[in-house]
């Protein structure tokens, strides 16, 4: 296939990608997308890539510098409207589509075939939260390098001298698609599987290609320790309701990863009930797999996989290679060897889904073109299929266009997770709808009583209804519960500062800020404010100065306005009374006077 008929691919793709996901431009950031926040300060652009991914949180064990300086990127040059977000997503997604009917192209030598291949990737409806969710860029631009990778070894195979050069550039480009995200660490596994079923190997050659890839692998690593230390192998402890498999045993986790198996192939196949909320319970461990018909069902879709990749006749087709593609990307995200983060996730699902793609657009060519011999009836039936999946994935889009629309679709595909009414009723409680607030907790709490986000939350309702005492017991409970999360420390000082116990705010902030590695500035600012309530005038501006608090934050000037004047330096007090242009300087007087 020629170089015009590629551009016109290409434009092809991208067109079907803003075809498919262009009513995802007007949505807002939502959930996940919190953490993108601190990247929209300009110096932010140098500084992630010496910084882990949540940038206060070393303990998620993410480094992910390439996704982040796309969006510090995104940032600086376009501004912090959603919009452009949305835009690059979609285009990202179509440059990832054009890429998969590259790779079929040289993988099976079959243009139409490719087209098939593509077109069924391009149209899954499981893609919706990779491309819609602006944080789920890490997906696609790992899928992008990583088929990049994918695409530039085989050429340097593909002769009878392997080009090491290239070999050299499939390596760094598999790297920038592990600093997007680590979940495609497993790739060149697939590769190297792929070169030995596909030709015959000198062993030596192929250990050379091992080793540069394991070169480069290794350096990365050194970085990833250098940011991250003890953290850089991964020790995020999720909540229970979260990802339960984090406290359950070695073989529960193996169960379990056949029903995520299960859900995972039929719901790319069939997109029927698909959900941004798998936790508990909505996705519980199996303990005996003979309990679980899902479970049993992954199982064999797995055994069945697993034969296709091997079968001698197989393996070099697309059902084979699309069967080890997905075997060898899934065992990352079963939850068999790596137990952290959600315990399912359908975003997941952007690369592996490629293997499935080979199958599935196999299947649909050779069905419709060469199976049903009257040829606009299989067109026919193509599209309607492809217009079935399109209407699937448009809707499914809009769930991802505000936090409302998203947390009720949660609690209505899954109606047990507790997660899902949790971030419902902090969402209503944000709103001052207390009572909806209240109804969505009373439905998670029936559910699961330990779960600290919960806890927090039931804990502010009680807050905004007076009643102290249930806000302060569910607030000591979420503590016992999770002890090294923050949330908790400052909901209870937030409590006792309202109701004047400024003693216990004391002990609580003063505890948050010397126990934890980096404290927000608000926990200092709030520290800072409680040190003046009980007159420590000092103490609490020894405390802004040493933090070097942003004197320009509106906060930070009263808060030394007030400690200067109570200390009797009226005129170091008004230096920072421009905190409020509003208020006149008698007016401002009387507040430091009456705090």
């Amino acid at each position: 296939m020629g170089f015009k008929n590629n551009i016109l691919i290409f434009f092809l793709s991208l067109f079907l990608s803003f075809l498919l996901y262009g009513n995802t431009i007007s949505g807002d950031f939502v959930y996940d997308d919190q953490y993108l926040d601190h990247l929209r300060e300009f110096n932010q652009i140098w500084q992630v890539w010496r910084q882990p991914f949540l940038a206060d949180d070393l303990t998620a064990g993410l480094f992910r510098p390439l996704t982040s300086f796309s969006f510090a990127l995104n940032f600086a040059l376009f501004g912090s409207s959603p919009i452009s977000f949305h835009i690059i997503n979609i285009i990202l997604n179509g440059i990832v589509t054009f890429l998969v009917f590259l790779l079929s192209q040289k993988l099976f030598s079959h243009w139409v075939l490719s087209l098939f291949i593509a077109l069924f990737y391009a149209f899954l409806p499981i893609h919706s939260e990779a491309v819609a969710n602006i944080k789920s860029r890490e997906e696609i631009l790992a899928a992008c390098f990583g088929i990049l990778s994918w695409l530039v070894l085989i050429s340097a195979t593909e002769g009878k001298r392997i080009n090491y050069l290239k070999v050299c550039l499939s390596s760094l480009l598999f790297i920038l698609a592990v600093l997007s995200k680590e979940l495609i660490i497993a790739l060149p596994v697939l590769f190297v599987l792929i070169l030995i079923f596909r030709k015959k190997f000198n062993w030596l050659n192929l250990g050379k290609i091992i080793a540069i890839f394991i070169f480069i692998t290794s350096l990365y690593m050194i970085w990833r320790f250098l940011i991250l230390g003890e953290y850089a192998f991964g020790r995020d402890k999720n909540f229970f309701v979260i990802n339960p498999l984090s406290l359950t045993d070695f073989v529960t986790r193996i169960w379990t990863s056949f029903k995520i198996a299960f859900i995972y192939i039929s719901k790319t196949f069939i997109p029927w009930n698909l959900s941004a909320a798998y936790h508990y319970k909505e996705l519980t461990p199996i303990n005996n797999i003979f309990e679980s018909w899902q479970a049993m069902g992954g199982l064999i879709f797995l055994i069945v996989l697993f034969g296709l990749a091997v079968m001698k006749r197989l393996r070099n087709s697309p059902i084979g290679v699309g069967a080890l593609t997905f075997l060898v990307s899934y065992l990352v995200i079963s939850k068999i060897i790596f137990k952290e983060g959600d315990i399912l996730a359908e975003r997941w699902m952007y690369f592996p889904s490629i293997g499935l793609s080979f199958i599935g657009g196999f299947l649909l060519y050779f069905f419709f073109i060469k199976f049903i011999k009257i040829k606009w009836l299989g067109i026919a039936a193509l599209v309607t299929i492809l217009l079935i999946y399109s209407g699937v994935l448009i809707n499914r889009n809009l769930v991802w266009l505000s936090e409302e629309s998203l947390f009720k679709s949660m609690v209505k595909d899954a109606p047990l997770s507790v997660h899902g009414h949790q971030l419902l009723a902090q969402w209503y409680l944000e709103r001052n709808l207390l009572n909806e607030a209240k109804k969505e907790t009373e439905v998670a709490f029936n559910i699961y009583q330990d779960h600290p986000p919960l806890l927090n939350t039931m804990g502010n309702i009680a807050l905004e209804e007076g009643d102290f005492k249930l806000a302060e017991e569910m607030f000591l409970k979420a503590i016992k519960i999770a002890p090294e999360v923050t949330t908790a420390y400052q909901n209870a000082a937030n409590l006792y500062y309202k109701t004047g116990q400024y003693e216990k705010a004391e002990k609580v902030l003063e505890y948050l800020v010397t126990h934890w590695t980096k404290p927000r500035i608000g926990d200092y600012m709030d520290y800072a404010l409680v040190l003046a309530k009980l007159g420590k005038y000092q103490t609490s501006l020894e405390v802004i100065n040493r933090k070097l608090m942003p004197p320009t934050n509106p906060r930070v000037k009263l808060l030394l306005a007030i400690n200067y004047y109570k200390l009797g330096n009226i005129e170091e007090a008004k230096k920072y009374f421009d905190w409020d242009s509003s208020l006149s300087e008698e007016e401002k007087l009387k507040i430091l006077q009456e705090f």
